[in-house]
C-alpha cells in the first residue's frame, strides 16, 4: 500500500489517495498474542475465519474447525501465558466461546470498516497476501450492499492466473482485478474510471467482469521497467496506528521484484525455477535497485520514522554486489536490525559483511539435506553449501528461520533417510530447520507439469470445503491446491523425530559451559575441538598438518585446492592428505561431498566459539583468497548452480 500510493500521488496528484492498514484495527481489538496464533495459520484458520460472513450457512463447520485446530496448538486459554486475554474473551474462555467472540467482533469491525468506506472513496482497492483473500471478499461485498457505486478491486499474489476472472465471475460484487505489480494498471485504472470507461479491456494487468471470460488463465503483466525510477513508499498511516499500538514494527525495504534463480518466463522452461516455488507467478522477471538507491530508501525511510528494524521484501538477496551493499549500509553509521531472505549460494565473507551491517535474521532457502532431494526439487544448491551457509549463522548468532521442506511428490525413502541421517550427523550442530510438509501452489512447476510428476485430480485444497458451498468449491479457482498421487507416500516421520531430536539438543547444549554441540579454539600452531555430541565431552585436539587441513576447510573447499595448497607445495604426500581427511569425516567433524577424492568437496563443520573468533577466521580466509586472485590462481565460487533435473 505504501508503494502503490506513493506512485499513484505522483503520477496524479489531483487524486485523493488514502491507505487503511485494518488489520491493525483486528489485532488491537482480539489481542496481539492471539493475532499472532492465527496469522501462523493464515492459510487455513485465517480464511475459514471469514467465510461465514460471506456463507452464513458454513459457521458451524468453520466453528468446529476452528476448535479442532486451537485445540492442536496446546495453547492455553486461562492462566499464566495465555494466549487470549480475559478483557477480550472473558474469565474463563473455551475455544467455542472464543470462536464467536471472535466472529461477532470480526463482522463487526468488517460493518464498521465498510461505512467509512462506502460513499466515501470512488475506487476501493485491496490487497491479498497470505490468508487474507475472504477477509477482502467480505469487506467488498459490504462496501458494494452500502454503495452500489464504488468500484472495487483486488490485486495481490493470492489472485494470480486464474484465481482472479473465476473470482469476478463468481461474486457480482467484485468489479476488477489488478494481476502482477500494481503501479501501472492501477494508475491506469483510475484514469479510465475517471473518464467513464469501465470496461478495461486491453488494459494490460486488469481484468474487469466484462472481460473476465476473455482472460480466464489470467491478465498480461505489465510491470515498471526500471525500478530505481520508483517513488519512495509512504508508510505514514500505518507507522501512526503502529505507533498508538506501541508495537515494535518494521520498515518494509524492497531491494528487488522476482526471484534471478526463477528463469521459467524467460526461458520458457518451468524447469528453470525452484519446482515447488509458485511465489515468483505475479513477476515476469527479476529487477533490482541499485545498491545506492536501496541505502538511500533505507536512510529516508529511517530519517522520516525513526525505525531501524528493517524487513526485507526481497524473495532473494541479490547474485551480486551483496558486499558493495553490505559496505553502504555500513557506511550510514547508523545501527540496523535487518532481515533478509537468501540463497545458500552467499559467500561466508558476504555472509559476515551483512551480519556487520546489521543483518540479525535471515531465510536461506535450505529446504533439503539430501543432494538427491535437493535435484528432485530442482533447488540447485547442494547439501555441502547448505551446511555452510547454517554454520557461519550459528557462528555470527544471526537466526536462521530456514525450512526443511519434506512429501514433495516423488521423493524416495533412501532421500528420507539420507536426510535423517544427515540432521544427526552433521545439521544437528547448527540452528534447527523447521520441517514444512509439500503444499501445492497454483502455478508452481509441479503444477504446471502435474503429469509428469503423477498427480491428479488436482482441485481447490481440501480445506476450503469446510466454509465453501460444494458448488462455490467447485466453481472458483483458488491458489492452494490439493492432489491424488498413484503412488504409496513416502514416510518422513523419521525426518520429524530426528528435528524433534535435534531441537531438544541443540537447546540443551546452549545452556552447557561448551554452548555448542561442537565447537574448536585455535592456537595457530593447533587447535582443540570439543565435541558433546554424544552426551559426554570429547576432546580432539589437532596438531601442525592436521590443524591446517581442518583450518583449510572451515569454508567449502574442492580435493583440488587441497592438493595444490598441501601437496603440490611438498608440505604432505597425497596418502598423508587423504588419511588425514579420511579421520575426519570418520569423526564426523567433516562433511564429505562426493564418493572419490577426485572431485569431492570438504567442509569442516566445527562452529567457532564466539562470533569474534569467527569473524577473525572468515575475514583472514578472505584476504587469502584475494591474495591467490591478484596471483592468478584463485579458486572458482565455491558454489555454482547444479544443472537443472530433466525430470521429476
Amino acid at each position: 500500500m505504501g508503494a502503490l500510493s506513493a506512485y499513484l500521488r505522483q503520477q496524479e496528484p489531483t487524486v485523493e489517495v488514502e491507505c487503511r492498514s485494518a488489520y491493525l484495527e483486528v489485532a488491537s481489538e482480539i489481542g496481539l498474542a492471539f493475532y499472532d496464533l492465527i496469522s501462523q495459520n493464515s492459510y487455513e484458520v485465517g480464511e475459514m475465519l471469514y467465510t461465514p460472513c460471506l456463507f452464513p450457512q458454513q459457521k458451524q463447520r468453520v466453528r468446529e474447525f476452528f476448535v479442532k485446530r486451537m485445540e492442536a496448538t496446546g495453547e492455553a486459554l486461562t492462566g499464566p501465558g495465555a494466549i487470549v486475554s480475559a478483557a477480550h474473551f472473558g474469565e474463563a474462555p473455551t475455544w467455542e466461546g472464543v470462536f464467536d467472540t471472535l466472529t461477532a467482533r470480526l463482522e463487526g469491525h468488517l460493518d464498521r470498516l465498510a461505512d467509512a468506506l462506502a460513499g466515501r472513496f470512488d475506487v476501493v482497492g485491496l490487497t491479498t497476501c497470505f490468508g487474507q483473500l475472504f477477509a477482502n471478499l467480505s469487506l467488498c461485498q459490504r462496501i458494494k450492499q452500502r454503495s452500489p457505486a464504488t468500484k472495487t478491486l483486488l490485486g495481490g499474489s493470492t489472485i494470480s492466473n486464474q484465481v482472479g476472472p473465476s473470482l469476478l465471475k463468481e461474486f457480482d460484487f467484485l468489479d476488477y482485478i489488478i494481476q502482477g505489480e500494481g503501479e501501472q494498471p492501477l494508475l491506469a485504472l483510475v484514469r479510465q474510471l475517471r473518464e467513464g470507461q469501465t470496461e478495461m479491456r486491453g488494459t494490460k494487468g486488469v481484468i474487469s467482469r466484462a472481460t473476465a471470460g476473455e482472460l480466464a488463465g489470467g491478465a498480461q503483466l505489465w510491470e515498471v521497467p526500471n525500478i530505481n525510477a520508483l517513488p519512495l513508499p509512504d508508510y505514514d498511516e500505518y507507522a501512526r496506528k503502529a505507533e498508538e499500538g506501541n508495537l515494535l514494527w518494521f520498515l518494509t525495504i524492497e531491494g528487488s521484484r522476482g526471484c534471478w534463480w526463477d528463469r521459467a518466463k524467460r526461458t520458457g522452461n518451468p524447469k528453470a525455477t525452484c519446482f515447488f516455488c509458485n511465489l515468483n507467478v505475479q513477476w515476469n522477471g527479476y529487477r533490482e535497485k541499485s545498491a545506492e538507491r536501496v541505502v538511500t530508501d533505507i536512510l529516508a525511510l529511517n530519517g522520516r520514522y525513526q525505525t531501524n528494524v528493517l524487513f526485507f521484501l526481497d524473495n532473494i538477496i541479490r547474485a551480486k554486489g551483496i558486499e558493495e551493499f553490505a559496505d553502504r549500509v555500513i557506511d550510514t553509521g547508523k545501527d540496523f536490525v535487518i532481515f533478509y531472505e537468501m540463497r545458500a549460494s552467499v559467500r561466508p565473507y558476504e555472509l559476515l559483511r551483512l551480519w556487520e551491517a546489521g543483518v540479525r535474521y535471515v531465510q536461506f532457502g535450505i529446504e533439503g539435506l539430501s543432494n538427491s532431494y535437493l535435484k528432485r526439487i530442482g533447488k540447485g544448491t547442494s547439501v555441502i553449501a547448505n551446511l555452510q551457509a547454517m554454520k557461519v549463522c550459528h557462528e555470527l548468532g544471526i537466526l536462521n528461520s530456514a525450512n526443511l521442506l519434506t512429501d514433495f511428490p516423488g521423493a524416495r525413502q533412501e532421500e528420507v533417510e539420507e536426510t535423517t541421517q544427515t540432521i544427526l550427523d552433521y545439521a544437528q550442530l547448527y540452528t534447527p530447520l523447521n520441517p514444512n510438509r509439500f503444499w501445492l501452489g497454483r502455478g508452481a512447476t509441479i503444477d504446471t507439469l502435474s503429469q509428469e510428476y503423477g498427480l491428479s485430480n488436482i482441485r481447490n485444497a481440501d480445506f476450503y470445503k469446510v466454509g465453501l458451498p460444494e458448488e462455490v468449491y467447485r466453481r472458483i479457482s483458488l491458489l492452494d491446491l490439493s492432489y491424488d498421487s498413484p503412488s504409496t507416500p513416502t514416510d518422513w516421520s523419521s525426518v520429524y523425530d530426528a528435528c524433534r531430536k535435534w531441537g531438544r539438543a541443540y537447546a540443551a547444549a546452549k545452556e552447557t559451559q561448551y554452548r555448542h554441540l561442537l565447537t574448536y579454539l585455535d592456537s595457530g600452531d593447533s587447535m582443540r575441538l570439543y565435541d558433546t555430541r554424544s552426551g559426554m565431552l570429547n576432546n580432539i585436539v589437532l596438531r601442525g598438518l592436521e590443524r591446517d587441513i581442518y583450518m583449510a576447510c572451515m569454508e567449502i573447499q574442492r580435493w583440488e585446492d587441497l592438493r595444490e595448497e598441501f601437496i603440490e607445495t611438498g608440505r604432505a604426500s597425497q596418502d598423508e592428505v587423504a588419511a588425514i581427511l579420511g579421520r575426519f569425516v570418520e569423526q564426523r567433524i567433516v562433511y564429505q561431498e562426493g564418493s572419490r577424492l577426485e572431485g569431492s568437496r570438504f567442509l569442516a563443520l566445527a562452529p567457532a566459539y564466539t562470533a569474534e573468533m569467527a569473524t577473525r577466521r572468515i575475514r583472514r580466509a578472505h584476504e587469502a583468497a584475494q591474495l591467490r586472485r591478484k596471483k592468478g590462481t584463485a579458486a572458482p565460487r565455491q558454489e555454482q548452480p547444479v544443472a537443472l533435473a530433466e525430470s521429476a
